[in-house]
């Protein structure tokens, strides 16, 4: 395994990360992984969901609080301007109010998945057509330019697993070699295993992430040779 390991977090308070996304897809599951992987590391960790009023297709949003200590985990949501990193597996929940309200300008760093997946409001609203860049323009916006990072999720689960299942998973691996996850790689995989679901597709699409925001260059080499 020759990527890089981010560097270990210096705690000096909470870290929270919040994870945005679409009902259906394993918004939820990314954020207990993290959770999990935390706790299995003897670290302190909560996490508090909220979802749309679909659950396939509405908006999902996990508040995940980590903590070296319980006592410095007093609150399980994610006060005005504290994220630390957000987490977007989807791009126009991420950039709705609520997230955008716990960002701060300098402070808050943003990994966008920019794959365009329909949430329930734009097939009821054709106004709402997705505009991609007016979108990364609003969290760029937000959080300052060079704080926020896009990738593809979905077409990287496509193009190497063959489906889009755990596209969110090969996001939480993209996001973890990004160094926005601080949970230890082997507590993340053995999360991953005590979850029992889908475990060597997770692990793959867990790697796969890695590579792609660790190496792009040996990610687009190995695409090619397919």
């Amino acid at each position: 395994n020759a990527l890089p390991q981010p560097k270990p977090l210096a705690w000096t308070g909470p870290y929270d990360l919040l994870v945005t996304g679409v009902g259906g897809t394993g918004v939820v599951t990314v954020g207990a992984l993290v959770a999990m992987a935390a706790h299995l590391q003897g670290h302190a960790a909560s996490v508090l969901d909220f979802m749309g009023f679909a659950q396939k297709g509405g908006s999902v949003l996990s508040f995940v609080r980590l903590a070296d200590t319980p006592s410095r985990l007093n609150q399980v949501r994610i006060d005005s301007q504290q994220a630390d990193a957000i987490l977007a597996c989807d791009l126009v929940v991420g950039a709705s109010p609520e997230p955008l309200q716990a960002v701060r300008h300098g402070r808050t760093r943003i990994l966008a998945n920019v794959h365009e997946i329909p949430v329930a409001e734009s097939v009821h609203n054709p106004d709402a057509e997705l505009h991609r860049e007016e979108l990364l323009a609003k969290l760029r916006f937000a959080a300052g330019e060079e704080l926020v990072e896009t990738f593809d999720a979905q077409a990287l689960a496509q193009d190497f697993l063959g489906d889009t299942v755990s596209a969110n998973i090969v996001a939480l691996g993209y996001a973890w070699q990004r160094a926005l996850v601080p949970v230890s790689l082997p507590a993340l995989q053995r999360a991953i295993e005590l979850n029992g679901v889908a475990v060597e597709a997770n692990q793959l699409a867990l790697s796969l992430g890695r590579l792609a925001a660790g190496d792009a260059a040996a990610c687009e080499m190995l695409r090619e040779g397919r």
